[in-house]
C-alpha cells in the first residue's frame, strides 16, 4: 500500500449561492437513494391503511360470524404488514444514511474550500472564532435536517393516506379531525416563531462568545501581564449569562409545546368520542368506528411529529442566516483568468487609489511607481502612511478603487492570483509559525526535500540555530513559535519565504527582531539572489543598501532616492533618520 492517498472533492460553483444551490450540490449522485426513500415512504403510507381496514372487517364481519379461518387469515395479513413496514423503515433509514454521508463529505469539504478561497478583504469583517462558528453552522444544519427530522417529514407527508381513509369512513368526522389537526399546527407554528426569535439572538451571541474565547486563549499572556484576568472573565461571563437567559426562555416555549403535544391527542380523541356519542347509534358500526379511530390516531401522531419537525427545522434559520455571507461571497481565484507565466520581477503601479470602505477616507492617493527586475526597493514612512496597504494591494489582497498594478506588463486584475503568488516570497507583520516541526514550517504543503529546507535556513541565517536544537529540522515548535526567540521566529518565516525560490520578495518588518550581525547575514544572502525585493522597514539602518527608498506620507509618495541622496535632503526621510540616530 502507498503511504499517501489523494481524495478529490468538488468545489462549490464560483458564484453567489443560496440554500437550494447548496442542497442541489450535496444531493448530486444521491438520486437513487432519494427515489428509494420516496418509494419506501409511499409503500409505508399505503401499508398504514391495512391495519384500520382489516380491523373494521374483523369487528363488522369476522367476529359476528365466528369465522375462525378468516380470523387467522387477517392475523397473518396483519403480521405480514408489520414485517413489511419494518423492512420498508429499515430500507428508508439506510437510504437516508447514505444520503447523509454524501452530504457530509461533499458539503463540509466544499465549504472549507470556499472559506480558504475567499478574498483577504472578507476576513477583515469577522474574527477567526466567529467565522469558524459560521462555517461549522453548515454542518450543524445538515445534521439537524437529516436523520430523525427527515424521517419524520416523510412520515408526516405520507400520512395523507390515513387522512384519505378518514373521509372514506365518515366525512363529518374527517372534517372535525381536520380542524383539530389544523389547530395543532397553528399552536406549533406560533411556538416555532417564538423560538426562532430567541434562536437568532442565541446564535449571534454564540458567535461572539467563540470569538472572545479564541481571543482570550491567544492573548492569555497579555492578560497575565496586565492582571486583567478578572476583567476578561467578566466579559465572557456577561455574554454567557445572556446566552443562558435566552436559552432558558426558548426552552420554556419548547416545554409548553411538549406539554401541548402530550395533552392534545387525548383531548382530540375526547372530542371525536363526544361527537360519535351524540350521533344516532346506527350511524357508525363498531368496526367502522374502530377503523376510523385507528386511522385518526395514525394521522394525528404523524401530524404532531411533522409539526415538531417543522419547529426543529426553524431552528436552523438563524444558523443559515449567519452562514449566508460565506455562500454569497465570491472566491478570489478565477479559473478564467490568465496564467502570468514565469515572472521576471518587473512591477509597475499606475495611478493607484484605495480606501477600505466606500464612505471612508482614501488610504492611498494616486500612487505611481515602477520597480525593475532584481531591484531592492524599500518603503518607509510613519505608521499609518499606507505602506502595508500598498503591499496588500501588490499581493492582490485588496482591489484598488482606481488605477492598476502590472507584473511584467500584465494587469494583476486579469491574472490568476494563485499563479502569481506561487512566485512570491512573503513575510507580513502578522505572519505566524504553524504547530509542527521546523521542516514542515519551512516547506509548508510543497513537495520540497529536506535539503531545500536546509538551503533556505542557511539563506535566512538560522542554519546553525537549527543544528543546535535536539532534533534539528524535526524539532517541534508550538503554534506561533512561542518556544523560540523573536529573531528565530522571524528567520524561520524568512526561510519559508525563500524556500520556493521566488521571483519577487515582500517583507513587511520581517527583520525587526534581528540583531545587527544576523541582519547582515540575511541581507548578504538576499543580495546574492536574483530577485526583486520590496521591503517595509522602520529601522532605517536595514535599508542602507536599497537601490531605491520610497518615502510615503498620508497615502502619497513624497520622496524617492537612495539612502545617501535622501539623508542629505531636507524632508521627511532625514527627519525620521534624525529621530532614530539621535
Amino acid at each position: 500500500l502507498e503511504p499517501f492517498a489523494f481524495a478529490f472533492y468538488r468545489p462549490l460553483p464560483a458564484r453567489e449561492l443560496n440554500g437550494l444551490d447548496l442542497l442541489r450540490f450535496g444531493m448530486r449522485g444521491a438520486k437513487n437513494d432519494l427515489l428509494m426513500m420516496l418509494f419506501m415512504g409511499i409503500a409505508g403510507g399505503i401499508l398504514s391503511m391495512v391495519t384500520p381496514i382489516f380491523i373494521g372487517i374483523l369487528f363488522d364481519t369476522t367476529i359476528p360470524r365466528g369465522n375462525r379461518s378468516d380470523l387467522l387469515i387477517i392475523g397473518v395479513f396483519l403480521l405480514a404488514t408489520a414485517f413489511a413496514s419494518a423492512l420498508f423503515q429499515i430500507t428508508r433509514s439506510i437510504a437516508l444514511l447514505r444520503i447523509s454521508g454524501k452530504l457530509d463529505s461533499s458539503i463540509q469539504a466544499a465549504i472549507w474550500d470556499r472559506v480558504l478561497a475567499l478574498p483577504a478583504s472578507f476576513f477583515r469583517r469577522y474574527s477567526a472564532g466567529d467565522l469558524s462558528n459560521r462555517a461549522m453552522g453548515i454542518d450543524l444544519i445538515r445534521r439537524t435536517l437529516s436523520g430523525t427530522i427527515t424521517l419524520s417529514l416523510f412520515t408526516g407527508i405520507f400520512s395523507i393516506f390515513s387522512f384519505g381513509l378518514l373521509f372514506y369512513y365518515d366525512v363529518g368526522l374527517a372534517l372535525i379531525a381536520s380542524v383539530l389537526v389544523t389547530f395543532a399546527f397553528i399552536v406549533t407554528t406560533i411556538s416555532g416563531i417564538l423560538q426562532l426569535r430567541y434562536q437568532r439572538r442565541i446564535t449571534n451571541i454564540q458567535g461572539r462568545i467563540s470569538s472572545r474565547v479564541l481571543q482570550f486563549i491567544n492573548g492569555v499572556s497579555k492578560f497575565r501581564i496586565a492582571g486583567a484576568e478578572n476583567r476578561a472573565f467578566s466579559i465572557w461571563a456577561g455574554e454567557f449569562a445572556e446566552q443562558k437567559r435566552l436559552a432558558y426562555r426558548a426552552r420554556m416555549v419548547e416545554n409548553r409545546l411538549t406539554v401541548f403535544n402530550a395533552i392534545f391527542p387525548v383531548l382530540a380523541l375526547i372530542v371525536i368520542f363526544g361527537v360519535v356519542a351524540n350521533r344516532d347509534a346506527n350511524a357508525l358500526t363498531t368496526g367502522t368506528f374502530l377503523a376510523f379511530y385507528i386511522a385518526f390516531t395514525q394521522f394525528l401522531t404523524a401530524s404532531l411529529d411533522l409539526s415538531r419537525t417543522l419547529v426543529s427545522a426553524l431552528s436552523v434559520v438563524p444558523i443559515y442566516e449567519r452562514a449566508k455571507p460565506i455562500l454569497h461571497a465570491l472566491p478570489e481565484a478565477d479559473d478564467a483568468k490568465s496564467d502570468p507565466g514565469e515572472l521576471t520581477g518587473n512591477i509597475e503601479v499606475s495611478s493607484l487609489s484605495f480606501r477600505y470602505r466606500g464612505d471612508g477616507p482614501l488610504i492611498l492617493k494616486n500612487i505611481s511607481l515602477s520597480i525593475n527586475r532584481g531591484e531592492f526597493v524599500a518603503l518607509v514612512g510613519a505608521s499609518g502612511c499606507g505602506k502595508s496597504t500598498l503591499m496588500r494591494l501588490l499581493l492582490g489582497f485588496e482591489k484598488p478603487e482606481s488605477g492598476a498594478i502590472f507584473y511584467d506588463g500584465q494587469d494583476l486584475a486579469e491574472l490568476d492570483l494563485r499563479a502569481v503568488r506561487r512566485q512570491m516570497g512573503v513575510v507580513l507583520q502578522n505572519s505566524r509559525l504553524m504547530s509542527g516541526d521546523i521542516y514542515t514550517n519551512i516547506i509548508g504543503a510543497s513537495l520540497l526535500t529536506i535539503d531545500d529546507a536546509w538551503e533556505a535556513a542557511r539563506q535566512a541565517g538560522i542554519e546553525d540555530d537549527i543544528k543546535a536544537m535536539p532534533m534539528g529540522m524535526h524539532t517541534v515548535v508550538s503554534e506561533g513559535g512561542s518556544t523560540l526567540s523573536g529573531g528565530q521566529r522571524q528567520r524561520l518565516l524568512i526561510a519559508r519565504a525563500l524556500v520556493n525560490k521566488p521571483r519577487i520578495i515582500f517583507f513587511d518588518e520581517a527583520t525587526s527582531a534581528l540583531d545587527n550581525r544576523t541582519q547582515a547575514t540575511v541581507s548578504q544572502s538576499l543580495d546574492n539572489l536574483d530577485v526583486t525585493r520590496i521591503v517595509i522597514a522602520h529601522r532605517l539602518s536595514t535599508i542602507q543598501n536599497a537601490d531605491r527608498i520610497i518615502v510615503m506620507d498620508a497615502g502619497q509618495i513624497v520622496q524617492v532616492g537612495t539612502y545617501q541622496e535622501l539623508i542629505n535632503q531636507r524632508g521627511l526621510f532625514s527627519q525620521l533618520a534624525k529621530r532614530q540616530f539621535a
